[in-house]
């Protein structure tokens, strides 16, 4: 049987300004670092068995991976993987928005975006919807024969 264990990264700057990040590479911030550095603590405590450890390529999933992976890799021996299809849903235009103006400048799309209706017309050519992202992040495991996953 495949187990996961699924994390968020840590917060970056843009999560406390409330801005869309998407597939813009914001870095981790402080309290975003400790939180990366917390859960490898308590996954080395827990004694986590894992054969692979999978994040996005972007960088705020990589710092929150990388003491995950410093302190399991000695004990487990696990391979760190990056997977571009593990990105965040594309909010094309909006990325980098503020909720408070996305919704002031493009009502309807924010009504349509909480209803999972469509992506965010406003932020067209490029963005897609949650429902469209969601075959890309998982279109990876499909692929990949192992039993455990840390993600």
């Amino acid at each position: 049987m495949t187990e996961l264990i699924l994390t968020r990264h840590g917060v970056t700057d843009w999560n406390r300004e409330l801005r869309f990040q998407g597939q813009v590479d914001v870095p981790l911030n402080a309290t975003g670092h400790e939180q990366a550095r917390r859960l490898a603590r308590r996954l080395a405590e827990e004694a986590v068995v894992a054969d692979h450890l999978v994040s996005s390529d972007l960088v705020r999933t990589r710092q929150t991976a990388a003491p995950v992976l410093g302190a399991l890799l000695p004990q487990l021996h696990i391979d760190a993987l990056t997977d571009p299809g593990l990105r965040e849903q594309d909010f094309g235009l909006v990325d980098g928005m503020r909720v408070q103006d996305i919704k002031d400048q493009h009502p309807e799309a924010w009504a349509q975006w909480l209803r999972f209706q469509a992506a965010c017309p406003a932020a067209r050519p490029r963005a897609s919807s949650t429902r469209a992202s969601w075959p890309r992040c998982t279109a990876w495991r499909s692929s990949t024969p192992v039993r455990r996953w840390w993600w």
